[in-house]
């Protein structure tokens, strides 16, 4: 049983309704006894319990009733499934395959320990040795999940988990980016990231490949030592922060806290680089400078970071146009490869 706490972040699901949500004390499919609730969300619910095959304690992700019946829902819900039983690495959390499931649901292993979220609550800043030594796990787990053709897309400190033991978990799938015979429907999804952390060409709607995952590690590695999300508006609007990461480039590191090296503020800023072609090319390359950050070469980074250009209230709504148009588009395409898919 692995020493952690879990939990996918919930997401969204389909399938036919089963006619109740479950409950604590209530056994699904006569092999997981639901011991307790651990996170409820919007879309879904994690829940622990036992598996009566092997009595270890497994997380259970179960989508709402409500959603059960939606295809968009359930083709995120199953890729992320599909993805999860792919990938086979220690610091990426582990599926376990089901037969014969009466309604959709993800088992994986139970963890213990907290979200990389829960612990910068507690914390203003990370110690910088702790954070190279977290950046360079994540660095691991890319390196395994890119090798795979699969780019994360929306990694976050939610979805980062330190269990008791010091490992460490990349959590939820959802709308990662696979490529390969097994996910033909790889990026049809009207989810992009998350804001506060996505990349450039995210927020351009782009797909993204390795590098963006490689720019949001730069910029969870920036709040870890810094205290401070790289692009944060002063009412906490999303957008303002979205357009900010095209326009120009965060703060330097080292501007809010003093005590940091410069080779990190140069590892830092390299994996922030506004254009892909600028950023680590690999999560290899981004991990050799972690490890060795006394032979990191100083560039002048901090000193070419560009002002992002004032935030317009009208660009705004151009960009909501944009995204909800993107996701009525990608609705449609994803309804006329199922039907194509079922046949007539």
């Amino acid at each position: 049983m692995s020493n952690c706490h879990t939990i996918l972040p919930p997401i969204e699901v389909p399938a036919k309704q089963s006619g109740y949500e479950l409950q604590p004390g209530q056994t699904l499919d006569d092999r997981f006894f639901i011991t307790e609730t651990v996170a409820r969300g919007g879309m879904a619910t994690i829940f622990k319990a036992t598996d009566l095959l092997n009595k270890q304690d497994v997380a259970l992700k179960v989508p709402l009733m409500q959603f059960e019946s939606s295809l968009a829902f359930y083709s995120r819900f199953a890729r992320e499934e599909k993805i999860g039983l792919l990938l086979n690495h220690p610091y990426i959390l582990k599926c376990i395959p089901v037969e014969n499931r009466s309604r959709p649901y993800i088992v994986s292993e139970y963890l213990r320990g907290n979200t990389l979220a829960q612990l910068l609550k507690k914390v203003r800043a990370l110690p910088e040795k702790d954070a190279i030594g977290l950046a360079s796990r994540v660095c691991e787990a890319l390196t395994h999940m890119h090798g795979h053709g699969v780019v994360h897309r929306d990694l976050k400190p939610h979805n980062i988990f330190i269990c008791f033991d010091g490992t460490i978990r990349i959590l939820d799938f959802g709308i990662a980016k696979a490529t390969g015979k097994h996910f033909p429907f790889i990026g049809f999804t009207p989810a992009i990231g998350t804001p506060e952390y996505m990349a450039p060409e995210q927020v351009r709607r782009k797909s993204g490949d390795g590098r963006t995952d490689i720019y949001t590690l730069g910029a969870i590695l920036y709040e870890m030592v810094t205290g401070a999300l790289p692009f944060a508006s002063e009412n906490g609007d999303p957008y303002v922060a979205m357009d900010a990461r095209i326009t120009g480039d965060p703060e330097a590191p080292r501007k809010l806290n003093r005590d940091l090296s410069e080779q990190l503020e140069e590892i830092i800023l390299h994996a922030m680089e506004r254009q892909p072609s600028k950023r680590y090319p690999t999560a290899v390359a981004m991990k050799e400078d972690l490890d060795h950050p006394g032979a990191v070469q100083l560039t002048g980074r901090c000193q070419r970071l560009l002002k992002p250009a004032p935030w317009k209230r009208h660009w705004k709504n151009g960009l909501l146009i944009g995204l909800v148009l993107t996701a009525i588009v990608i609705g449609l395409v994803q309804l006329i490869l199922l039907i194509m898919r079922r046949g007539p």
